[in-house]
């Protein structure tokens, strides 16, 4: 293996999520063209690292060299590249000028689908020193950033200029040129506290020359570094720190060595929502809030790390003034707020535009009004308390503090209403009405705050749906498959069940008024195709697709529940030790008769034996498994299916033949099958599941 690779791109200052973003990137983009390059082996190791000033990239475990390439590649048609007489046409010289040949290295070669055209290519590997040198510049140029720019008279562009690059194969400099910048081995330290270059003699001493020079590039080590400098700050003003995961990682890459420095603010401020102090600190300072204990009261105080601590003091000093003047205009903001109640803002809802098509966010807020009925009815939940939730879910929206900080929206909501004595359970749900906002995030566990949050997302998507508004590859402004997964999480997760043909269909209706849609029926059917594709994508790794698939296609995409109690079932037989013959046996069953038509099955004509033991045996257990099914005893229906199918319908296909010439006799047979086939498709598709003998034909009989 060649000694290991630095190379490292020194900027002007990139923003914190910029650095993220690159590296990324920067690993992405590496991965791809070294293995293009043919200098992977099994050992082969990288490992970005990054600060404000720098993005590096450690390989180690590369190849000393390329290996040779010898390799046939096969070209267009014979008849396409050459005519009658042999005379090379466009094809054949377009394809040797690719492959750096004379058009008479060309070859024929026969192949089940004709003659085509090959050529021999052979290569000799190159030193990775020099390869290297050829793929950086394409390696640089490929690391992406949420926005770039020019500098200069440069064409390429870049997060921020750049002004210098390391690039280190052991102890000798890769040499290339990218930005009008050549690379060297030397690099810079902390801007302040180590602004000298320092020249390294070779690689591996990167991570320790800049450490000595007050630059921790490693990120995890340096948000290591800077958690523990903060839980110890917490603790020094007696206290904890608040958790804060995105704020750790907006820190970590706006310093290059993490200082953490006190601050502290007025108590009468404390008299503000927790929400509107930690947002005041957290978004616009990026301050950590401090508790007095877990959970507990915020404390009067802060942290906040900075890249030196040369004086702490003064930094101190104007970080209080400047945090001191936010908390005053938060605190304007909600004295202000309160002089008059969320019902009086409604009708400012009526000048907010929701979308230009789908009218106003008071028309929104009346369609929610009636949907939340309907859905409230529907699970046994207190309609007018969840008629008042969706009435008021809004009305925080145009409040001075919502629309200073969009992010308290619905949480300042709930503040307000609970000083106004509205009952907790309808200021619960303005809250929580938003959520889940991610992934993360934990659904609503009350009733009310349920039905509105499934009311307020199907409401955006029957609109956005009924206008054409549809997601299309990444691009989804208005989070549409968000709002989806929202719904879907919300009945697996939460305190209620959600009919989704039901509830498309009422909210298609409340639109009636306020905009003019697609049919009903076509909505309908776009959003369940664009349903079933988020659950796919949500519960496939957990259940595997072709489960997913199976238990899709017997659903009726009503209740979510019904097809969760489906999938949960068909997990748990996949792990029966018969699931194989089982799956085997039902697929052949499926396959030999979708195209048959069904019919009453005459007993006179069933052979004795396998047969007469088959029909006998689903005849005595059909009632129940179609019982089972209709009571969403899906695992009881399947362990029926196992326990008294299993063996006789594998028995059937060992020893009778379906497809006799005896038109009364197969059409019999048909008819069994295929009602055995009905019965079992009412759970789930079992011709969907994956099986070990996925090559045999289940239509064929053995």
């Amino acid at each position: 293996m060649s000694s290991e690779f630095l190379l490292e791109i020194g900027t002007e200052e990139l923003p914190s999520s910029f650095v993220r973003h690159a590296l990324q990137s920067m690993k992405a983009s590496a991965v791809e063209l070294v293995g293009q390059a043919r200098l992977e082996t099994r050992a082969l190791e990288m490992h970005t690292m990054g600060t404000p000033r720098r993005l590096a990239l450690r390989i180690r475990g590369l190849a000393p060299s390329q290996p040779d390439r010898h390799e046939t590649i096969m070209g267009p048609p014979w008849s396409a590249a050459f005519d009658p007489s042999g005379a090379p046409r466009k094809a054949a010289e377009g394809f040797a000028k690719k492959h750096g040949v004379d058009v008479t290295a060309l070859r024929k070669q026969t192949t089940d689908k004709g003659d085509y055209v090959t050529v021999e290519v052979y290569e000799p590997g190159k030193p990775t020193h020099e390869v290297l040198a050829t793929i950086l510049p394409e390696l640089c140029s490929r690391i992406s950033f949420p926005k770039s720019m020019r500098w200069g008279t440069a064409e390429v562009t870049f997060g921020r200029p750049i002004h210098w690059i390391v690039s280190l194969l052991g102890d000798d400099v890769v040499d290339f040129e990218f930005a009008n910048v050549r690379a060297a081995r030397k690099t810079r330290g902390h801007r302040f506290l180590a602004p000298n270059e320092l020249e390294l003699d070779r690689a591996t001493q990167y991570e320790e020359a800049l450490a000595a020079a007050h630059v921790v590039v490693d990120v995890a080590r340096r948000k290591e570094r800077m958690m523990e400098a903060l839980r110890h700050g917490a603790n020094e003003l007696g206290g904890v720190l608040q958790p804060d995961p995105f704020l750790a990682d907006e820190c970590v890459s706006l310093v290059e060595e993490p200082f953490v420095v006190p601050g502290s603010f007025d108590d009468a401020f404390l008299e503000l929502p927790d929400a509107v102090v930690i947002s005041v600190m957290r978004n616009h300072q990026r301050y950590f809030a401090v508790r007095e204990s877990p959970g507990g009261p915020l404390l009067s105080s802060y942290l906040n790390v900075v890249n030196t601590a040369l004086e702490p003091e003064i930094i101190a000093k104007g970080n209080d003034r400047v945090l001191r003047a936010r908390l005053a205009d938060a605190r304007f903001f909600v004295e202000e707020d309160l002089k008059a109640p969320l019902s009086d803002r409604l009708r400012k809802l009526e000048s907010v535009v929701f979308q230009s098509r789908l009218g106003t966010m008071g028309a929104k807020v009346r369609r929610l009004e009636a949907n939340v009925r309907a859905l409230a009815e529907q699970s046994g939940a207190d309609v007018e308390a969840c008629a008042a939730a969706a009435r008021l879910c809004k009305a925080d929206l145009e409040t001075l503090i919502v629309y200073e900080f969009p992010e308290l929206q619905g949480e300042m909501g709930r503040w307000y209403a609970l000083r106004e004595g509205i009952d907790a359970s309808i200021a619960d749900a303005i809250r929580d009405h938003y959520s889940p906002q991610g992934a993360d995030d934990q659904v609503p566990r009350q009733p009310v705050g349920a039905i509105v949050a499934v009311a307020d997302r199907i409401d955006t998507l029957v609109g956005c749906f009924g206008i054409g508004l549809v997601p299309s590859g990444s691009a989804d402004p208005f989070a549409l498959r968000r709002a989806a997964l929202g719904i879907i999480r919300i009945a697996l997760e939460g305190p209620i069940d959600v009919d989704l043909r039901e509830l498309t269909a009422e909210a298609h209706g409340a639109y009636a008024k306020d905009a003019s849609l697609a049919p009903a029926e076509e909505v309908c059917s776009a959003l369940d195709e664009f349903f079933r594709g988020r659950i796919r994508a949500m519960l496939k790794d957990e259940h595997g697709a072709d489960v997913l698939d199976a238990c899709l296609g017997a659903w009726d995409g009503t209740s979510l529940r019904d097809l969760q109690a489906r999938i949960e079932a068909v997990a748990e037989v996949r792990d029966a030790p018969e699931f194989e013959t089982l799956a085997i046996a039902f697929k052949r069953a499926f396959n030999i008769t979708k195209d048959s038509a069904r019919g009453a099955i005459d007993p006179e004509l069933l052979e004795a034996g396998a047969e007469t033991t088959l029909a006998r045996r689903f005849a005595t257990v059909r009632d129940q498994i179609r019982e089972a099914t209709s009571e969403r005893r899906y695992a009881d229906a399947l362990k029926l299916v196992a326990k008294e199918l299993g063996a006789p319908i594998d028995r059937f296909f060992d020893d009778v033949f379906v497809m006799v010439e005896n038109d009364a006799v197969r059409e019999n047979r048909l008819r069994l099958l295929g009602e055995i086939a009905d019965v079992v498709n009412g759970i789930a598709h079992f011709h969907q599941l994956a099986t070990k003998l996925q090559g045999r034909d289940p239509s064929v009989p053995a």
